[in-house]
């Protein structure tokens, strides 16, 4: 019992110096702020920090978390003190159709290629009642970046119009927000393979420190992307227009 409780103390001093993970959750209890969910059921999916998932559940709402690994399901269970399941082979959520109102897919779980990430879009769609909403975080694709003259190689993701084409094929898009500007994503890559204990106040300094800095560019776009949509129909048309390339007008006007 007293490994488990320190595991809980451990993943909740983690967060609180996971200044992006709290910008993630921030920015997504603003997005569902508009939506009512006191009586909703929701899914979060993918949270690599289950005090993640329990701030979520601060908002409202009747909460079910799903995880990738069987390492984060022992984790999530210990922090929130029930059954999490866990998300089967090929990306398959293990829900009925139809099931949630809402679903939160956490950043880090989109490859950037609409051909892989497609089918985890399929089911978060499948499990959504009519209307439903997803919210879906990212790495944010950027043309030209800062960041490369640092060294190193800009992680994957999408930009407005691609993510727009990827959740088109399901959704009506409501609203793309970006967030973690310049100094704080550059902090994020110097800590990226520093360990969690020991880099934990140092850290949290730092970031917080970037964070302030960052409040001089707040006219530029950030580093991550939280994406809002509402279910509807879903349209193959589109989906093959998402996974060739192509924008949405470009497929409707050619045909």
């Amino acid at each position: 019992m007293d490994t488990v409780n320190d595991r809980a103390a451990q993943l909740a001093a983690a967060y609180k110096v996971d200044l992006p993970g709290r910008m993630e959750i921030d920015t997504v209890a603003r997005m569902l702020a508009s939506q009512g969910i006191e009586t909703a059921s929701c899914l979060d999916l993918g949270f690599h920090n289950p005090v993640s998932s329990q701030k979520l559940r601060e908002l409202g709402g009747y909460w079910t978390s799903t995880v990738w690994t069987g390492i984060e399901r022992r984790q999530a269970a210990a922090v929130l003190h029930e059954d999490v399941l866990q998300v089967g082979v090929g990306d398959q959520l293990p829900f009925e159709d139809k099931q949630f109102d809402v679903v939160v897919l956490a950043r880090g779980h989109l490859a950037g290629s609409p051909e892989k990430d497609m089918p985890l879009v399929r089911e978060c769609h499948r499990i959504l009642k009519s209307p439903g909403y997803l919210i879906v975080g990212c790495e944010y694709r950027r043309r030209f970046s800062l960041l490369s003259l640092f060294g190193g190689r800009q992680a994957g993701g999408y930009n407005e119009r691609e993510m727009f084409n990827l959740l088109q094929c399901g959704f009506d898009v409501l609203g793309v927000k970006t967030y973690c500007r310049f100094w704080l994503q550059l902090a994020i890559r110097a800590f990226s393979g520093a360990d969690a204990n020991e880099a934990g106040l140092w850290r949290g300094a730092c970031y917080h420190a970037a964070h302030c800095l960052d409040m001089l560019f707040f006219f530029t776009k950030g580093y991550h992307v939280i994406a809002h949509g509402r279910r509807k129909t879903w349209r193959m048309q589109q989906m093959q227009a998402a996974v060739h390339g192509r924008s949405i007008y470009d497929a409707v006007r050619n045909g």
